[in-house]
């Protein structure tokens, strides 16, 4: 993937955006999500079908509340990082993805999440949003990416195959699994 980042040690992960061509020619907009885009975000997730969000948030759900969109829009600069995929739809932005990770209190881990509406999957933007992310989780020396997900989420299966992250049941819950990407591995390069 051709990309403009940066790898300056000044790099301001809240204001870049990106560009990216996606299979097929679709154009998306990349950029950090900003505390003003709760409605966006609101019907990004009222417009996932069930199974998305249950994959999600481990639960379902037909709709956020105030206080989850206010956690997935305000996001704290110390710890996480979160991008958005937007294409513009005449008077707004329509959000089709979403990236994000929360870096642990070491800050050498993190947690992260990728979801992409179901009318854009399979068009290389999960890819593209994880890149991102990899590259943001790097210049802030994290060295180790992780997510929990539902065993039956056949998606994340097949993107984390894809990826080439490790795997394991999760001790805790054997319906999830854990997926993780060592970042400190320099054979494991993360291309989009």
């Amino acid at each position: 993937m051709t990309s403009n980042l940066p790898l300056s040690t000044g790099w301001n992960d809240a204001s870049t955006e990106w560009t990216e061509v996606l299979r097929g020619g679709d154009r998306v907009l990349i950029r950090p999500i900003h505390r003003d885009d709760v409605d966006m975000e609101r019907r990004f997730i009222e417009g996932l079908s069930n199974d998305a969000r249950r994959f999600r948030f481990l639960e379902s759900m037909n709709s956020p509340s105030e206080a989850l969109l206010r956690q997935l829009t305000a996001i704290n600069p110390a710890t996480d990082i979160a991008y958005v995929a937007v294409i513009d739809q005449g008077a707004r932005n329509h959000e089709v993805g979403v990236a994000r990770f929360s870096a642990q209190a070491d800050g050498k881990d993190c947690e992260f999440a990728v979801v992409v509406s179901d009318g854009w999957q399979n068009k290389g933007l999960g890819t593209h949003l994880m890149w991102h992310l990899v590259q943001a989780a790097r210049r802030r020396g994290i060295t180790q990416m992780y997510s929990s997900d539902a065993r039956d989420n056949e998606l994340m299966r097949r993107f984390a195959a894809h990826l080439r992250l490790d795997h394991m049941s999760n001790p805790q819950d054997m319906t999830q699994v854990i997926y993780s990407l060592n970042l400190a591995d320099s054979s494991r390069q993360l291309e989009a």
